[in-house]
């Protein structure tokens, strides 16, 4: 006796309005972390590959991110923290599936209604946390420069300009956009007593460019680059951020590393080093954060349909408040 009522509690538990909504809440929970964390595009097994992504992200959580990282909440798409629920919500969806073919002659139109509901509810919040498992990704450390296009590494899309304050813009099927913190954009150029361009390196290895251009914030205050011709080298460290920067420039003979000279720039200015003029511009460059979530419509879906599943549980409540109170 004692055995047979063990599987009838667990198929009680699993058609039970609390085991449904522990799972629903859980997912969503971590669906709404997934949309405000960043999520690594490796999964936490590769740990090297892992490592190193969470050593060049910063986030606004910062200096929680390695915290984070180790509690896989930067990883949660690869990770049982969705995975778990979602196998959750497949056995409860089974379940009522089963419960609601056995008992379909026995219930009214109104319960058989909401039942299904639920069901096709639960089948698109799978469907779309599945898809979003299985294809989604994320990109982080963008940075989109006023008025110019920015390509995803992933996909080789480009999205159009950033426009607006918005901190959430869509794109496409599935494409978010998070606005995240702005950084200082730095434009540098150099020229000789001539006007000349005069070409500049980003690294040893970097090919020489007649632009460069330097992104620091609070994480990353220092940037480098240099002028072999020359024989300098320039570090620029951030001193004060946004909304009124402030950078300071120091410039090294690269073959003794001895200081040159140095001095403090607001916004941007000219700066004479030997024969050399460097003009530095300053601008506001918003960091961003993609996701793809090709799920994203069955998810909506599923959360709407079972929204209107609840309403129809309200109004069967209500019929039978009425009905009983009418018997009575």
């Amino acid at each position: 006796m004692r055995g047979r009522q063990i599987p009838e509690r667990l198929w009680t538990w699993l058609n039970g309005t609390t085991f449904l909504l522990l799972p629903l809440l859980w997912v969503g929970g971590v669906s709404l972390l997934a949309l405000w964390l960043p999520q690594s595009p490796v999964p936490l097994s590769e740990t090297a590959a892992f490592a190193r992504w969470v050593a060049g992200v910063h986030t606004h959580l910062d200096p929680y991110t390695e915290r984070l990282a180790s509690w896989g909440l930067l990883s949660l798409r690869t990770t049982l923290w969705l995975r778990l629920p979602l196998a959750w919500l497949a056995l409860v969806f089974a379940a009522r599936a089963v419960a609601l073919g056995e008992q379909w002659p026995a219930v009214t139109r109104l319960t058989r209604a909401r039942r299904l509901l639920i069901l096709l509810g639960l089948c698109g919040l799978l469907a779309g946390w599945m898809a979003q498992v299985r294809w989604g990704w994320s990109e982080t450390g963008l940075h989109a420069w006023p008025g110019e296009t920015v390509t995803l590494a992933h996909t080789q899309e480009i999205l159009p300009p950033t426009a607006g304050s918005r901190r959430v813009q869509r794109y496409g099927a599935g494409i978010f956009v998070f606005q995240e913190e702005l950084a200082l954009g730095l434009d540098v150029q150099a020229r000789d007593e001539g006007g000349n361009i005069v070409p500049l390196l980003l690294s040893s290895q970097s090919t020489a460019q007649e632009r460069l251009r330097l992104i620091l914030n609070s994480q990353r205050p220092d940037g480098y680059f240099g002028i072999p011709e020359s024989d300098l080298v320039f570090r620029v460290t951030l001193h004060q951020p946004l909304p009124e920067p402030e950078f300071h420039v120091q410039i090294y003979r690269s073959s003794s590393g001895a200081l040159i000279t140095e001095t403090t720039l607001q916004n941007g200015g000219l700066i004479f080093a030997e024969k050399l003029q460097l003009q530095l511009s300053s601008l506001p460059v918003p960091q961003l954060r993609v996701v793809y979530n090709p799920g994203a419509s069955f998810t909506v879906a599923g959360w709407g349909v079972l929204a209107a599943a609840v309403i129809l549980y309200a109004v069967e409540r209500h019929r039978s408040r009425v009905a009983a109170e009418a018997a009575a």
